[in-house]
């Protein structure tokens, strides 16, 4: 689940309560206010469905008084003439007979004198229900700040289930000599300096879907980088994102450059959102003319090459070996540490991985078979995360190939061949 979509829940299961809350509180300080049963009729308004308990007690309210004595602040009802607690008068009276006399009379009742507007206006007057109003625009207003909120969410669930996201990674300039649009903005981009550069082309639309490439070429790195990439939301108004992810490792770097490659599929264009060890990074952005293709078989003979030219004789060589591991795909389950099994044979390699290894999958298992193939006396790989062990060796994958697996070491080709049949 999205951060954005955790969120959310979290806000509406809040709005939910808080509504609830605010009734409560008022009903309880109302009720006591009018010496009516406080505890009763603040269930009767929170447990009520559809506000039926605060309708029903704002109806019989009404029959009682929140009158106090402006005096003594006794609670008193306005059929008081006087205060029972203090004696105060709470009602003006007649200056013919004496009588007490009601705001609304216009003559007394019992000697007939015309009464003055000045004793017309009541001595206790009614404190205005400001508490009231409140509840009623939250009774408004949260329902409808809740549907707004799960349409948002509905609209984010839909640009998350309705995308699909491919990447090449640690492709070289070489590989696209023959594209004279991004060799070129490659050199214009070097000429800049180092940086951040992406080079965008958007395809024609087909139906609803929108797809779009990005190359992007890193310029002025110093040591070995691992790059992801994930598509998220930026809320109701901003639409999808596209995540690209780098984390940079101690180990060097032999280039100074990290070309990668990410195409994405969706309803809506994307906001691409780059970042480099946990910190948004800026970029310059350029939009291309022409597609950025980059076949499956070119995929594979860049990968396969890649990975070729790091294959080492020997386990030992601990930097050798985290350098072919590092041209893999393993370092997406995050810091690792290897072991090295080399004082008798079989000839072992673990890697330990603090990330539970929950996705592992055939893409994953496929780069252990090719750590088995490109080490030459490496007999079997252990890979151990948080939550279990996966293990592989050379029998086992030999005959998953249905030849040695050895042949990894021995011919690039077999290995692009390989490859390819994963993509």
């Amino acid at each position: 689940m999205s951060l954005y979509a955790s969120w959310m829940i979290l806000v509406v299961m809040g709005l939910f309560l808080i509504l609830p809350v605010m009734i409560g509180v008022y009903v309880y300080r109302d009720s006591e206010s009018r010496g009516m049963n406080a505890p009763l009729w603040t269930l009767i308004a929170v447990l009520g469905p559809a506000f039926v308990g605060l309708i029903i007690y704002l109806i019989v309210r009404s029959e009682g008084g929140s009158l106090k004595c402006p005096q003594c602040q006794y609670p008193v009802t306005d059929k008081y003439a006087l205060c029972p607690n203090c004696g105060a008068s709470l009602k003006h009276r007649c200056r013919g007979c004496g009588n007490p006399l009601e705001p609304s009379w216009r003559q007394c009742p019992s000697c007939g004198l015309s009464v003055p507007d000045d004793q017309r206006s009541p001595v206790v007057e009614r404190p205005a229900d400001r508490g009231l109003g409140k509840i009623l625009i939250a009774v408004i207003l949260i329902p409808l700040l809740i549907m707004g909120l799960l349409v948002g969410g509905l609209v984010t669930f839909r640009s998350s289930i309705s995308s699909s996201v491919g990447s090449v990674d640690g492709m070289r300039i070489e590989d696209y000599a023959d594209m004279p649009v991004v060799s070129g903005w490659l050199k214009e981009s070097d000429q800049l300096g180092d940086g951040i550069y992406v080079l965008e082309y958007e395809y024609p639309r087909e139906g609803d879907w929108a797809k779009v490439s990005y190359l992007i070429y890193r310029k002025g790195l110093t040591s070995m980088t691992n790059v992801s990439v994930g598509s998220s939301s930026l809320g109701l108004f901003k639409g999808p994102a596209l995540d690209v992810t780098y984390n940079d490792f101690e180990s060097p770097s032999e280039l100074d450059y990290h070309l990668y490659q990410v195409d994405y599929s969706a309803d809506k264009v994307p906001r691409l959102v780059i970042q480099v060890n946990g910190q948004e990074a800026s970029y310059r952005q350029t939009i291309s003319a022409e597609p950025l293709s980059f076949s499956e078989a070119s995929m594979g003979s860049h990968e396969a090459s890649n990975l070729y030219e790091a294959r080492t004789p020997y386990l030992g060589n601990a930097s050798a070996v985290v350098n072919l591991i590092d041209r893999t795909g393993l370092p997406r389950f995050g810091p690792y540490t290897i072991e090295l099994q080399t004082k008798e044979e079989p000839f072992g390699l673990r890697i330990f991985f603090e990330a539970s290894l929950e996705t592992f999958g055939q893409q994953d298992r496929a780069y252990a078979i090719i750590l088995l193939g490109l080490i030459e006396n490496l007999s079997y790989v252990e890979i151990i995360g948080s939550d279990g062990t996966q293990s592989i060796t050379i029998q086992e994958a030999s005959e998953e190939l249905g030849y040695d697996v050895k042949e990894f070491g021995q011919s690039p080709g077999k290995l692009a061949e390989y490859l390819k049949s994963l993509y």
